[in-house]
């Protein structure tokens, strides 16, 4: 199709020709049509940690996640601080039907690869908890701050038959002032629980700050 005009003063100006476009202004843009896939992340719930807290948890008592709306939830996790050194941050998962966080029969992966070359990995097949963050070294130095952050996907919390699942995957500091990737993965063993909920906390010691946000993931 030949184009065969422009409008030189909206095209300068920015402004969308009504005549061309039903909404003149992107911000009257309220919906789309049905048949466009609108997937996107929904914002559930926020905790702010500004000083020293054992854990941060998210359940369907507490902040109305992990009730079956989503298959998949994302937690956004920044400025992350331990108020100890050389530590991981370690998820449980809680039991619908008790409420109770299982503290046995997790299995995971996480391995990471920091600016020095230097790499270290942690694996477990019958652990109390997932490690996440903090490699096989561990985060922190007790008292510095390293931007630390990172992305946790929990999946299928309430998929009978299916074991629910975290992956993810941030960067974190270490003592020795190098800053690593880190990639890791975990589940819960046991198929015949379902979950409602994740805990939050490092290996040894508080959370001394981090800003913790609970997504659900539309399909």
């Amino acid at each position: 199709m030949a184009l065969s005009k422009i409008d030189a003063a909206n095209f300068l100006t920015g402004t969308i020709p009504q005549g061309n476009v039903a909404n003149a202004s992107l911000n009257a843009v309220t919906a789309l049509p049905a048949a466009v896939p609108t997937g996107s992340w929904i914002k559930l719930a926020e905790t702010n940690v500004t000083s020293n807290t054992a854990s941060v948890e998210f359940t369907d008592a507490t902040t109305g996640v992990f009730d079956g709306t989503y298959r998949t939830h994302a937690v956004l996790i920044r400025r992350l601080v331990p108020e100890n050194a050389n530590v991981q941050l370690t998820l449980r998962m809680r039991d619908a039907s008790d409420g109770n966080y299982e503290t046995s029969s997790y299995a995971y992966a996480t391995r990471g690869y920091d600016s020095g070359g230097s790499s270290r990995s942690d694996e477990n097949t019958s652990a109390g908890g997932i490690n996440t963050l903090g490699g096989g070294d561990g985060m922190g130095d007790g008292s510095g701050k390293y931007g630390t952050s990172c992305i946790i996907y929990c999946n299928d919390f309430f998929d009978n038959g299916m074991p629910p699942s975290i992956f993810g995957h941030g960067a974190y500091g270490d003592t020795g002032g190098a800053i690593a990737a880190n990639y890791y993965a975990g589940t819960y063993r046991d198929t015949s629980i379902q979950m409602d909920g994740v805990k939050f906390f490092f290996s040894g010691g508080n959370i001394s700050q981090g800003n913790f946000i609970m997504y659900g993931v539309q399909e």
